[in-house]
């Protein structure tokens, strides 16, 4: 009966892992099972039975969920697009308000930080000119799935960081959600992505529980700065397109997203 919780559990991070704005690893603090993942992944060789029974059914719920729900995503995007980005960043600011009451920003060391979790994704989007990010089966790209794989894994690991929403920043979002729905359709781009995200867990994992045990307050402030750096650029890439006619839906669902994020939450 544990394994069909954590499993069910596992369905809901999953979903909460392709929606941009929304943090896979703040429903799973949400739900009880973030400091045991953390735990189980960075304490495997320790007890590897008990670790591994308790993240496998987490994982297939997880994979499941990516799997079923890409597709969907998907269609609300290119049929939808406006109202959907807007209540994804209604769920993204929804989330700000009680994460604000976790530390402060008194020390220099910790505005500093938050500064840099702001301006960080955006010189990441500078670096790919804006561009949408097609694959190929060159070692360059290879390096870049790679590389998406590892930052997906930080943030599985890292509460309050949207992956799907630094896919976007990076132009790699289309191409990765295409990958989520069809794994086996591009087996080579999808092993160069697993491994960047299997790498990415262990070392994101033992980062996480450094970091937390050495300076909470400054761990936080980062990822304070990448909430605000992603509401912004997402905000930024649709605020054009709204004409009159859409402002009172698209401002609805922003607040439909927003009290639904801050409940949860």
């Amino acid at each position: 009966m544990q394994n069909l919780f954590l499993f069910l559990k596992g369905l809901i991070v999953g979903i909460g892992k392709i929606i941009p704005g929304v943090s896979g690893s703040m429903l799973a603090a949400l739900f009880g099972i973030y400091e045991n993942s953390i735990f189980a992944i960075n304490h495997l060789k320790d007890d590897f039975k008990k670790s591994i029974t308790y993240l496998l059914p987490i994982g297939f719920g997880v994979i499941l969920s990516i799997v079923l729900f890409s597709k969907i995503l998907l269609y609300f995007l290119n049929y939808h697009y406006l109202l959907t980005m807007f209540f994804f960043i209604g769920l993204i600011l929804g989330t700000v308000p009680k994460f604000r009451h976790q530390f402060n920003l008194k020390k220099n060391i910790d505005k500093f930080l938050c500064l840099l979790g702001f301006f960080l994704p955006f010189c990441f989007n500078l670096c790919v000119m804006n561009q949408e990010f097609t694959p190929y089966k060159t070692f360059s790209s290879y390096a870049f799935l790679f590389f998406l794989g590892f930052l997906d894994a930080m943030s599985m690991v890292i509460p309050g960081i949207s992956g799907t929403a630094i896919f976007m920043m990076l132009g790699s979002y289309a191409t990765v959600l295409t990958l989520f729905q069809n794994p086996f359709s591009h087996i080579d781009w999808s092993c160069f992505f697993g491994t960047g995200v299997i790498v990415g867990i262990f070392i994101s994992s033992y980062l996480v529980e450094y970091f937390i045990k050495k300076n909470k307050n400054a761990f936080f402030a980062l990822v304070y700065g990448l909430l605000w750096s992603s509401i912004i650029y997402l905000f930024s890439l649709i605020i054009f397109q709204v004409h009159f006619a859409l402002f009172l839906p698209v401002i609805s669902i922003l607040f439909v997203g927003f009290f639904l994020s801050n409940f949860f939450s």
